[in-house]
């Protein structure tokens, strides 16, 4: 989807659609996951979930190269460290939001948040907007 936006000439939306269709994706799976009365309609609704989040990688990358250019590598890497705490942060908030609530949809309804505020997010980056080199001493 990235490379057939792209070729028709809209880098922005190149990076922005399939990140916003995955992430809202995602929501959606996350919510009708929830309304489901069998394991197997959870599962379908889950899975598109994770389908949506995982259509939001490739877009990410490239918005890394696109504003870190020479320096993509440490806008990735530090796009992966800020992943891997949020993976920290989920692991243990799951736990506390089931004790403080007595439930686990709390953590489901807190994760389509998260989805839909990545979509508010997505739709301001600028992938033409570099960041600007820093001083070196």
């Amino acid at each position: 989807m990235i490379d057939t936006i792209y070729k028709r000439g809209n880098w922005q939306l190149s990076r922005r659609l399939p990140a916003v269709i995955g992430f809202a994706l995602a929501a959606v799976g996350m919510l009708v996951s929830l309304q489901m009365d069998t394991a197997l309609g959870a599962i379908v609704w889950f899975t598109i979930a994770i389908l949506g989040a995982d259509m939001t990688l490739s877009p990410s990358w490239s918005f890394c190269t696109d504003i870190g250019r020479k320096n993509a590598g440490s806008v990735s890497g530090t796009m992966n460290m800020a992943g891997n705490v949020g993976s920290l942060v989920t692991a243990l908030a799951f736990p506390y939001l089931l004790k403080w609530t007595g439930s686990t949809m709390p953590f489901f309804y807190v994760a389509a948040g998260l989805n839909v505020l990545a979509i508010v997010l997505w739709m301001r980056m600028k992938s033409d907007r570099p960041l600007e080199e820093e001083v070196t001493f």
